[in-house]
């Protein structure tokens, strides 16, 4: 195409009168800033979830009689969620630079140190609400007459621990480990499932930006 983005640019900086290189300087500025906003509206909307289960979490609870497990992961969420405000507040020291480009990269960088530390977080985070739905169903389970009468009945050779078998308290404890070690892959694939299409979005216009500054 004969005025593609590429030409125009080359032209907007081979002449100095051209009004064409400012044009598409604002363009990418408006660009910029639209990543920039639809992360923060994304992370906003993160946030909201996490408040509205740390309220929802404790009433459902009660009504299963596991009440001190539901205020265990309400607390758990606030404190992610004061977690995650902190972060997106040192945002703003972030350094502006020069132009939207230098901008742009500061803002990758800083993603990709925060996701680093959140990773770290994220290892407890996982792992404490494991056992902690874990403890709910443990506590469902002893609380039920008909379920504990039926595994006595059922199985009569089974070691119990309380009213829960040795076995189920092994696999549990089993898979608590399994949930620590893969904490940061199901991190990564959480945050890709929330964050994706707007870390597809920023690299695409780190890239086409440093393509035209090159040409």
């Amino acid at each position: 195409m004969k005025n593609s983005i590429e030409t125009i640019w080359r032209e907007g900086f081979l002449n100095e009168t051209s009004l064409v290189a400012p044009k598409i300087n604002d363009l990418y500025n408006q660009k910029s800033k639209h990543v920039i906003e639809k992360m923060k509206k994304t992370f906003g909307i993160n946030q909201t979830i996490i408040i509205i289960l740390a309220v929802v979490i404790p009433v459902t609870h009660y009504f299963i009689d596991a009440i001190w497990q539901g205020i265990a992961a309400s607390v758990l969420m606030l404190l992610t969620a004061w977690y995650g405000k902190l972060q997106m507040q040192s945002l703003k020291t972030l350094d502006q630079g020069t132009t939207s480009l230098d901008f742009l990269k500061s803002f990758d960088q800083w993603l990709k140190e925060v996701f680093s530390r959140s990773k770290k977080v994220a290892r407890i985070y996982y792992t404490l609400c494991f056992v902690i739905a874990m403890s709910t169903i443990g506590s469902a389970w002893s609380g039920s007459d008909e379920l504990v009468a039926a595994t006595h009945r059922n199985f009569p050779g089974l070691v119990l621990i309380g009213n829960i078998p040795l076995i189920v308290l092994i696999i549990m404890g089993a898979t608590t480990i399994l949930m620590f070690y893969f904490s940061d892959k199901i991190y990564a694939w959480d945050v890709r499932l929330m964050y994706g299409r707007v870390f597809e979005k920023l690299e695409e216009t780190i890239a086409e930006m440093e393509k035209l500054k090159e040409e």
